[in-house]
């Protein structure tokens, strides 16, 4: 019975961080249009230096997850979208147990906090950061590079060093612009190392953990793209425009309940610390922790590296502690719970996975008419020919069916530091918060098409003299509406194609 016990409590504790991710969030992201659209054309056509997916020209571009895009496509190709959505789930529960060996390892095999601890950090992770986007594969890597210097660290195994310029390897050429973390950790372990007698650290040798950071960095030449491949989160962050538009760049602020959940949070981390048993508290776990807060104070996105090395180092200051003990009984589950717990977890899974759910697997059902009334009036003609206003939210998915669109969800690409041409992002900012006069923006691009939610300042903007409304939907539950334009090309109306 005590085996059995034990299976089903570890299936309950990985099985709760599961319900958890399916509960806020059933779908694909938003971001997976055009990161299929980019796998398509590498796959088709290879890796390309010249933007490939827009309407604009001659932009350079270095596509930092070009690996992954094609991994992503392949698979998306062969499993369809609830295929892809249930890699989310399984890489998910890789890092979970990635979480709770490192916890393993730093308390010292106390198997209850281990568990609890890695449940804590996934549910907080699921709001938002567990998404079907490489960052998944980079927080696996991220965690498997503490985990393997934590193992050197603690019983100086130097034969484990020698995976990480692999996954450095990995990293550049599947998700470039968390690359850099790699570094970073590896920085603040060395800077661990060192003896501080003051502080009772014994330190350790760094000799080779500088060697196999310095083999890391040179590894990371190897990508397609050379150093702009290294340096691309150098040149793609800290727009103001950007900051100010897209959620997860924005300054982590106390707007909504689930900041103010992690804000609470990070307090009771910070007090936990402090009246800890293990006062001397490791240094390269206050840096990870204050460093990483400092990146997600900045940005919303950031905060996701918080989060992972947010909870894990509790399992040493409170190691001693020992969850089956006689004072911890009263708050032992009764099987009726556990079995609760996974009839809870059996249902969500039902409902979000078995269950058909067009929404869940695809973009929103107002786009698909509109792309498909779009398509109506193309017919069979070449839609990469044609240039189409597509905002940065929806621009991924008029790429993915085919088109150029004026943006997508790249925001990079669309920065003159990295496309060398045009600061073509300003633009789309200065236009959706009115400082730039509509007409002269529709005359100087001259779309075919327009493809406009109703949050677009294009909306009910646009010369019925110039364009055609083939397409309108005003009652969808999301943005409530999309138009379609198409464009004119003389005082009878004889439409352009």
């Amino acid at each position: 019975m005590a085996k059995w016990s034990r299976r089903l409590k570890f299936l309950i504790a990985f099985l709760i961080p599961v319900a958890g991710v399916m509960i806020c969030n059933n779908g694909l992201d938003n971001d997976s249009w055009y990161i299929l659209a980019e796998g398509r054309e590498i796959v088709e056509n290879g890796v390309y230096y010249e933007d490939q997916l827009s309407m604009h020209e001659g932009l350079n571009v270095t596509v930092q997850n070009y690996g992954f895009a094609a991994i992503f496509y392949l698979l998306y190709s062969a499993l369809g979208g609830t295929g892809i959505y249930l890699i989310m789930l399984i890489l998910n529960i890789v890092l979970c147990y990635l979480i709770y060996k490192i916890c393993m390892l730093i308390s010292h095999k106390n198997e209850n906090l281990s568990l609890l601890l890695m449940i804590l950090t996934d549910l907080l992770l699921s709001y938002g950061y567990v998404v079907t986007r490489a960052q998944m594969v980079s927080y696996i890597i991220m965690m498997l590079v503490i985990y393997i210097l934590e193992l050197y660290a603690r019983e100086g195994k130097k034969k484990s060093l020698w995976w990480i310029p692999i996954l450095s390897l990995v990293q550049i050429n599947l998700h470039a612009s968390l690359w850099p973390m790699i570094l970073i950790v590896m920085a603040v372990y060395i800077i661990d190392g060192f003896k501080q007698p003051k502080l009772h650290y014994k330190g350790y040798k760094i000799k080779p953990l500088i060697l196999v950071g310095l083999i890391s960095f040179a590894v990371g030449f190897l990508n397609p793209y050379g150093f702009k491949m290294m340096t691309f989160i150098l040149t793609s962050y800290g727009v103001p425009e950007a900051n100010n538009y897209i959620n997860e760049l924005s300054s982590f602020s106390l707007t909504t309940g689930y900041n103010i959940l992690l804000y609470a949070t990070i307090v009771a981390v910070l007090i936990l610390y402090i009246f800890g048993k293990n006062r001397n508290i490791r240094l390269r776990y206050l840096l990870l922790l204050f460093g990483f807060l400092a990146l997600g104070l900045n940005t919303v996105k950031g905060m996701s590296h918080l989060i992972l090395v947010l909870l894990f180092p509790l399992a040493e200051v409170y190691s001693g502690i020992k969850m089956n003990n006689p004072r911890w009984r009263k708050l032992r589950f009764s099987g009726a719970i556990w079995a609760g717990v996974l009839a809870l977890v059996v249902v969500v899974a039902t409902t979000t996975i078995i269950i058909p759910n067009t929404n869940a697997r695809g973009p929103s059902d107002v786009m698909i008419y509109a792309l498909d009334a779009l398509d109506e009036k193309v017919g069979d003609m070449d839609k990469s020919k044609f240039k189409v206003y597509g905002d940065y939210d929806e621009g991924g998915y008029v790429e993915y069916r085919g088109y150029k669109s004026y943006v997508d969800p790249r925001m990079e690409v669309f920065l003159k530091a990295n496309n060398g041409k045009e600061d073509i992002f300003s633009e789309f900012y200065s236009l959706q918060h009115g400082d730039l006069d509509k007409a002269e923006f529709l005359k100087k691009y001259d779309f075919d098409f327009l493809v406009v939610r109703e949050y677009d300042k294009l909306y009910n903007s646009v010369d019925e003299n110039e364009y055609e409304l083939v397409y309108h939907d005003d009652e969808a539950a999301e943005y409530d509406g999309v138009k379609v334009y198409r464009k004119k090309t003389n005082e009878e109306g004889y439409i352009k194609i």
